[in-house]
């Protein structure tokens, strides 16, 4: 009965919460701050966990081995994640203080390379010469959820495991929601270890309520309009109220997407001519983070450069996808499997 879904929608919505989100916060300019204010990242990041965990969990439970799930996964994500990190590495060779000769020689470059290859962005966030003056000065501060999301495809086996062993899936996941929360709370309100909050058992909770929406999803549907309520209600509870709602924040924030991917059919061929979210995910922040090293945000009227920069990220997201993303798919389709469903 509810075959289709606006999921493509959801997911550039929230890709352009982070966009926008971005622009205020590393434009540095005062005209545009608002836009830090009104829309969120984290938000936006929340939104495609939650998206993850449910269409990924359906993806696993569709393919018939473990091979082909983390095949699946892997060709979905690496081809265009290294390209973007290698491409941005050459191209910004050129805007660098240094000499091309000296940028190549520097150890910085490689240091970048290796860790983010390898998904440990914060490891070496910066190359040599570049955005020395900018409000931070990591090329691409995006990618630091993609290793949360590569960390949820190994974890996502092992949830199920321990399903079919207990054949208690009510308990497993809610067990492991709460964990995270706790863990969650510990880290950023005991502790004060922000970075470490923002770790993959922190945003556990996403995934598994999107996980726990799949596995009951016809639950859900069928109670849709009270759940949405009760779903509403705690939100603006936990935004607008002293009541401590955080609790229930992931699993009322995760109904009300799954709801909304399936209720709104206005939406649902969104993607028809592609799916760029991807690449507007990953290509953004170097943009913004170039133009704000030459000052354009200040020397020009700032609303035009950001409009610029946006245009110039769907060129690069469009490229992405079509040069890389898709072809890559096309390429190395198993033909008797489904179509690979994308959550990026």
């Amino acid at each position: 009965m509810y075959t289709k879904n606006c999921f493509d929608f959801l997911r550039f919505f929230f890709a352009a919460n982070v966009v926008f989100s971005h622009l205020g916060e590393l434009s540095q300019n005062e005209n545009l701050s608002f836009l830090s204010n009104f829309f969120s990242a984290i938000i936006g990041v929340k939104g495609f966990f939650v998206i993850s965990g449910f269409l990924v969990a359906k993806s696993y439970v569709n393919t018939p081995s473990l091979k082909q799930y983390f095949v699946k996964r892997a060709k979905r994500i690496l081809p265009a994640y290294v390209v973007v990190i290698i491409l941005s590495t050459i191209i910004l060779a050129f805007f660098s203080r240094y000499s091309i000769a000296q940028y190549f020689s520097d150890s910085g470059v490689y240091q970048y390379l290796g860790w983010n290859l390898i998904f440990l962005n914060f490891m070496h966030p910066c190359l040599p010469g570049l955005f020395e003056s900018n409000f931070v000065c990591s090329v691409n501060g995006a990618l630091w959820t993609l290793k949360i999301e590569e960390g949820f495809y190994v974890v996502l086996p092992l949830i199920f495991y321990c399903i079919k062993k207990s054949k208690k899936a009510f308990l497993v996941l809610v067990g492991l929601y709460v964990l995270s929360i706790l863990y969650w709370l510990l880290m950023d309100f005991y502790l004060n270890k922000p970075l470490l909050a923002k770790q993959l058992p922190g945003y556990l909770c996403y995934f598994v309520t999107g996980i726990m929406l799949f596995l009951n999803f016809s639950f859900m549907m069928k109670n849709r309009i009270s759940l949405a309520i009760i779903a509403t209600i705690i939100l603006l509870l936990f935004y607008y109220s002293n009541i401590r709602m955080g609790m229930l924040y992931p699993a009322a924030f995760g109904v009300l997407i799954i709801i909304v991917a399936y209720s709104f059919s206005f939406f649902n061929n969104f993607g028809k001519y592609g799916d760029f979210t991807y690449g507007i995910y990953i290509y953004h922040f170097p943009i913004i983070q170039l133009l704000r090293q030459y000052n354009w945000f200040e020397k020009y009227n700032p609303f035009v450069v950001s409009i610029g920069a946006i245009l110039l990220t769907l060129v690069f997201a469009i490229l992405s996808w079509f040069v890389v993303e898709k072809r890559f798919l096309d390429r190395f389709k198993n033909n008797s499997l489904k179509q690979v469903e994308s959550v990026c």
